[in-house]
């Protein structure tokens, strides 16, 4: 009798969808369909060359922002002001603060003509942070939007901050868009 309820229990088991083969899984995009099977999918990929950022941007910035919105006031400053040095090292592009002494290196994601929007994150045991710049510069100025997201895990539970800033840049130091050779004249 134990063995038939064995042999019952082992036939229904197997017999079920729990341990049988991956279905096909279907994608839908507009009106092309592909069908992809769970241990066959190869997954593809490539590289793409990094973005420069406008030469202009490059050099020593004082840099003022002014809080938008966000869905925490007590954790970001109505107003900040910085000093930001935008500087290419080798292939990288790195954001450096001298005030704070922070320093991360930065992925360009777009650039037209004068604007150009870059990311940095950084990512602890509990912790995540991600800011996107988009920034449109003109002559020693710049001006855009900074907006930082962090994510924050407490024992399983998630909790995220968004600040939109801003932002105005002053060239102190560094490279121009200016030539020399222009002439300035004056009419009287």
């Amino acid at each position: 009798m134990k063995i038939k309820f064995f042999i019952l229990i082992f036939f229904a088991l197997f017999s079920t969808s729990a341990f049988a083969q991956p279905k096909a899984l279907k994608i839908e995009h507009n009106d092309y369909k592909q069908y992809q099977q769970g241990e066959r999918t190869v997954l593809t990929g490539g590289i793409s060359q990094a973005q420069e950022l406008p030469t202009g941007m490059y050099g020593m910035w004082q840099v003022k922002g002014s809080l938008i919105e966000t869905n925490d006031y007590a954790k970001y400053a109505p107003n900040s002001s910085d000093i930001w040095v935008l500087r290419k090292d080798g292939n990288y592009v790195t954001l450096m603060n001298p005030q704070n002494g922070a320093s991360a290196t930065i992925t360009v994601t777009a650039v037209q003509n004068n604007t150009a929007t870059f990311v940095r994150g950084i990512k602890t045991f509990r912790s995540k942070e991600t800011e996107e710049v988009t920034l449109t510069l003109e002559g020693d100025t710049f001006y855009g939007t900074d907006i930082i997201v962090s994510q924050t895990d407490d024992y399983g539970i998630t909790h995220t901050t968004v600040a939109r800033y801003k932002i105005k840049g002053v060239k102190i130091s560094g490279q121009t868009l200016f030539s020399p050779n222009n002439t300035i004249r004056f009419s009287f």
